[in-house]
């Protein structure tokens, strides 16, 4: 599988979803320590390696620093609407980490491999999202495997499956691995689909119907009829 290119700018393009052509739209949080890389590894999947835009600031006035990216999956003749969602690593960030995560799909975590504290703060993070997402699809990546590793691989296999999920050594700086790491989690929450896509079943998984889907008439049909 592999993602196609199309980022739109930030929640104003989300709320005017109902207005595009997909089949289905969910988000994807992506959490890490600061500096590990993960606005590179987002910009990766883009066609102009453009940075993510900052969320609007909150009621209080105060900026929280939330980036989202809106992007275009495409699989067997089905589109996804996927948001990236970018929490910021400061460890304040943590119960903003764990919010997120209770409204997405899936989870893809960076650690920088050249800066062993990062991979310190991994189960922290984790077990943060996991007292409110115990079930949610996640990946582990070890970004910046261009440079000088500071963490084994096997101690990073050994974590990501404590934690149930698949483990991704990739550089953004030259866009190895960051497709498949993407790719891995996107076919995860996908396979999650059930046939046919009944609504409230979509919910639990935090899948939403896009307009592609919600307006075809035989799929309508069978779900009056189940």
């Amino acid at each position: 599988m592999t993602l196609p290119h199309q980022g739109e700018k930030g929640l104003g393009r989300y709320a005017m979803s109902a207005h595009e052509n997909f089949h289905f739209s969910f988000s994807l949080v992506v959490l890490g320590e600061a500096r590990v890389g993960k606005s590179s590894l987002i910009s990766c999947t883009l066609p102009d390696g453009s940075e993510p835009q900052k969320e609007g600031a909150p009621s209080s006035g105060n900026a929280h620093g939330v980036k989202c990216k809106v992007h275009t999956y495409e699989s067997r003749g089905a589109r996804y609407q996927i948001l990236m969602w970018e929490v910021p690593g400061a460890p304040r960030y943590i119960d903003t980490a764990a919010r997120y995560a209770s409204m997405a799909a899936g989870l893809l975590l960076v650690f920088d491999l050249t800066r062993r504290s990062t991979f310190e703060r991994v189960s922290a993070w984790l077990e943060a999202v996991e007292s409110s997402s115990p079930d949610l699809p996640r990946v582990l990546v070890g970004n910046k495997a261009d440079g000088d590793a500071e963490v084994r691989a096997e101690e990073a296999v050994a974590v990501a499956q404590k934690h149930g999920c698949k483990y991704f050594e990739t550089s953004a700086t030259h866009n190895e691995q960051v497709p498949e790491a993407f790719s891995s989690l996107i076919a995860r929450i996908v396979a999650l689909i059930p046939n046919p896509p009944e609504p409230s079943l979509l919910m639990r998984k935090r899948i939403q119907i896009g307009k592609a889907l919600a307006e075809n008439k035989s799929f309508r049909a069978a779900l009056f009829d189940m």
